[in-house]
């Protein structure tokens, strides 16, 4: 009954983009294009302060339970002010994946269950020294190490989701300390940012989240900022673009240009936490140290064609005890291989891709291998979309069973 459903859900999204489309040519095209919601602050238009909001809202079937499941994937608000040629101000709240059994009857009251709550993702204000070569910020920013897909936009993924969210061992694991040392891959700290040429960088000291946890023979975290022990860490990501020059006004770098540009981008970045763990004693302490080296290309083919494709390299280091779980979203010390790539038909709208990744972890015996196929349907470029995915995989523990998981997106934004 599960592979039914799964395949009767696939059979319907495929056939999305062709419905109607015979008759295409006797209609002229809708016209979805839109004025951005801004309002300026000076006739020119050279101060002005941005909107941004979008929903991702997903059906899910998945082999380990039973039936369909509805969420909200995102629902985000952004805001930014360009108030001088030399300050912008950022601010940006909203929720992640509520689902049925994370509603809150009445989220006035609630306690325990904070996922059907708004918060602040990012918050932060940023003077340029120098424009375009050296600006200088602080708050709670997005200015992260340690790869491209580490400071991804959640607008315009090629791929449904991030890499890792469904039947890998290391769920979102380019947010390399996400759940460790910040909050869901934001940081409180200071970051520098700019570009030479087409040589791009992103450097940040942050004050790390305080986590504490019980001392043991294995590697705890031992962040505490009531005490001042393990509580900075560092992260930068620096990259070369050969042909067009990426923009990098904002943090969140494009997952597909959608043939509208020529980017042949090489990247790596490290992030490093000093003495963020103790082993047995709270002064016996060692580091955390990730680093990440990939290569991005989006370009048109030809006036049909376009492709998009990443390929990425992970190293992960919590101390030197094998065996050792973080507890976060990547669990342990280990690599992780990942690669996508998809091809869009530009007379269709659609993308098809594959994605793939394997991850070698401490904690578990053997890797961790996942697939992913899906379509993206454009109605609307990134504006407006629907997306469907189907990933299998199997987790490294002795005995694992595989497991599938098919998802429907529809994404807007304005």
């Amino acid at each position: 009954m599960r592979k039914q459903t799964f395949l009767f859900l696939l059979a319907a999204v495929l056939a999305i983009p062709f419905l109607g489309y015979s008759q295409e040519a006797e209609k002229k095209e809708e016209d979805h294009s839109y004025k951005p919601l801004k309002i300026n602050l000076n006739e020119d238009g050279s101060k002005y302060i941005r909107f941004i909001t979008w929903h991702q809202l997903w059906l899910e079937a998945n082999s380990n339970q039973k039936g369909l499941r509805h969420s909200i994937r995102r629902s985000r608000l952004l805001a930014y002010a360009q108030i001088s040629p030399r300050f912008l101000i950022l601010t940006h709240f909203g929720l992640n994946s509520l689902s049925a059994d994370k509603l809150s009857a009445n989220p006035n009251s609630q306690t325990g269950n904070n996922s059907s709550l708004l918060f602040l993702h990012d918050a932060w204000a940023e003077f340029a020294i120098e424009p375009g070569k050296l600006h200088v910020g602080s708050g709670l920013h997005y200015w992260n190490g340690i790869s491209r897909l580490s400071n991804q936009s959640t607008l315009n993924m090629m791929t449904l989701d991030n890499p890792g969210a469904g039947n890998s061992d290391v769920r979102l694991f380019p947010w390399n300390n996400i759940t460790t040392s910040d909050q869901f891959a934001r940081h409180l700290g200071i970051y520098a940012k700019g570009s030479l040429g087409k040589f791009s960088y992103r450097v940040a000291a942050n004050n790390a989240r305080t986590n504490i946890g019980t001392l043991g023979a294995a590697p705890t975290y031992q962040v505490d900022n009531s005490v001042g022990t393990g509580v900075w860490n560092y992260a930068g990501y620096f990259k070369y673009d050969i042909f067009d020059k990426e923009s990098d006004k904002l943090p969140y770098l494009v997952g597909t240009y959608l043939g509208k540009k020529k980017v042949l981008s090489l990247g790596a970045g490290f992030f490093h936490h000093p003495d963020a763990l103790a082993v047995n004693d709270i002064n016996n302490r060692e580091s955390v140290t990730h680093f990440a080296v990939d290569a991005f290309y989006d370009a048109p083919l030809n006036k049909d064609l376009a492709i998009s494709a990443l390929g990425a390299y992970y190293n992960y280091n919590y101390g030197d005890t094998d065996g050792f779980s973080t507890g976060g979203l990547v669990p342990s010390s280990g690599t992780v291989v990942h690669g996508q790539v998809g091809l869009l038909f530009r007379n269709y709208n659609i993308m098809p891709y594959v994605t793939y990744n394997t991850a070698n972890m401490d904690f578990t015996p053997n890797s961790s291998d996942e697939l992913g196929l899906g379509l993206n349907y454009y109605i609307n470029g990134h504006f407006a979309k629907i997306t469907a995915e189907y990933t299998t995989g199997t987790k490294g523990a002795n005995g694992a069973e595989s497991s599938n998981i098919f998802r429907l997106q529809t994404h807007i934004f304005l």
